[in-house]
């Protein structure tokens, strides 16, 4: 048969001629081929499933397993153990080995089985609680720094409204007085909105170096009751390899670890007056001032009243604040804390403001910051009677009362004091 579509001749400058498709002459499979190949499938496929069935349905040699309680104890287990073995038929006892060429095998560790008495050993071995596992589990791969570590430098904190020392102090884990010990005496006295504290690292007293003194260490360390290798050691110091009789140069800073400085207090002159045999015939307050009453007889102390007994606490004692704060009202009345003579009374220019001092034996007690002076000298006081009115003169942020006592001019803590009241 001749195709339709005839090849059109072939030219010479032609460089991609069409390829002619020539018909293939098809020759028939025989048709019973297809029939043996179909047979042969079933018949395989109908032994495999027969041989299945007979897996499943006819019973092994082997013994069927026996479940094991939870609680059973080691004895138990091996003794099951060694009569599974025992009962192992002898079609998997007596199979045929063959015995490998050592020769032509790397030499190996050949492990052996357990024995009873090592298989005992494991059963009987403590497991870890399953709490103890999640903790050893949970342990942190890290070091956990102690946020409260000490500081090693000096920290400045800004006062804000409502600061007191003792609130500072507090706040940075240090003693008030080392805050006293180490700031200027006007800032201590009375904090003002502003103010700049520096604090400490640790409790300690500050120190500046006069150079028209010729101090050497071991001066400055007796003045704080320190050893004077703790002012050396000091790392803020600077002074290692320095010799404990170095005269140290004027202006130099220091920090006294653990040092106890003075009061940081209104000391205008305390002057006791002795007879022949070392009694206490008079006293003096204040020499000099203008509200000084010069020599006074003490009196007797005969006890203790509230001086304020409508305040409110505020400010407690320490090194930089040798007496108690109690706010009340502008003119509240202010009360004779004791029985005793005025030893003082008028304006300190240290920063108190309006003050009275009374004479109680032994014992003086300050009323500061006063709006109104109820005594004069000459006059004596007996215990609940007005001295004065609750004011904010001098060094003050408000309406209060300071209210110190002294023995021996010696400023203790009035709220420690059995009778004061707080």
């Amino acid at each position: 048969m001749t195709h339709p579509f005839a090849e059109p001749p072939v030219q010479p400058d032609d460089t991609s001629p069409s390829i002619a498709i020539r018909p293939v002459a098809l020759t028939p499979r025989p048709a019973n081929n297809g029939r043996i190949f179909g047979w042969a499938s079933l018949i395989g496929t109908a032994v495999f499933m027969f041989g299945t069935l007979a897996v499943l349905v006819f019973p092994s040699n082997m013994p069927t397993p026996t479940p094991i309680p939870l609680n059973t104890d080691a004895a138990t287990l091996i003794s099951m153990a060694a009569t599974a073995t025992e009962n192992l038929p002898a079609t998997a006892t007596n199979l045929p080995t063959i015995a490998p060429d050592t020769a032509a095998l790397p030499t190996t560790v050949v492990r052996q089985a357990l024995s009873a008495a090592q298989l005992q050993g494991i059963l009987q071995t403590p497991v870890f609680p399953r709490e103890e596992i999640s903790n050893r589990i949970n342990y942190a791969p890290f070091t956990i720094i102690n946020s409260d570590r000490p500081r090693s430098d000096f920290v400045e904190y800004t006062v804000v409204r409502g600061d007191v020392v003792d609130d500072i102090a507090r706040r940075f884990n240090i003693n008030p007085d080392s805050i006293a010990w180490c700031n200027d005496r006007r800032i201590i006295f009375v904090l003002r909105v502003g103010d700049v504290l520096r604090i400490p690292p640790v409790d300690g007293a500050c120190h500046t170096v006069l150079g028209s003194r010729q101090e050497t260490i071991t001066a400055v360390a007796e003045q704080y009751t320190v050893n004077p290798l703790d002012i050396i050691d000091y790392p803020l110091n600077n002074l290692f390899g320095r010799n404990v009789n170095d005269i140290l140069p004027g202006g130099l800073f220091l920090f006294i670890p653990g040092g106890q400085g003075e009061p940081v207090t209104w000391n205008p002159g305390y002057e006791p007056e002795l007879d022949s045999s070392g009694n206490v015939v008079g006293v003096r307050f204040g020499p000099g001032e203008a509200g000084s009453c010069g020599v006074v007889s003490p009196g007797n102390f005969v006890g203790w009243g509230n001086p304020l007994p409508a305040g409110r606490w505020i400010r407690g004692f320490y090194a930089g604040h040798t007496g108690i704060d109690l706010s009340a009202p502008l003119g509240t009345p202010v009360y004779a804390a004791s029985t005793g003579p005025v030893l003082y009374s008028g304006f300190s220019q240290w920063g108190y403001g309006e003050v009275v001092v009374l004479a109680h034996g032994p014992y003086a007690t300050l009323y500061a910051h006063l709006s109104q002076r109820n005594a004069q000298c000459g006059d004596n006081f007996s215990i609940g009677m007005v001295v004065g009115m609750v004011g904010s003169t001098g060094n003050s942020s408000g309406p209060h009362l300071h209210f110190e006592i002294r023995s021996n001019n010696d400023p203790i803590d009035p709220s420690g004091t059995p009778g004061i009241g707080w």
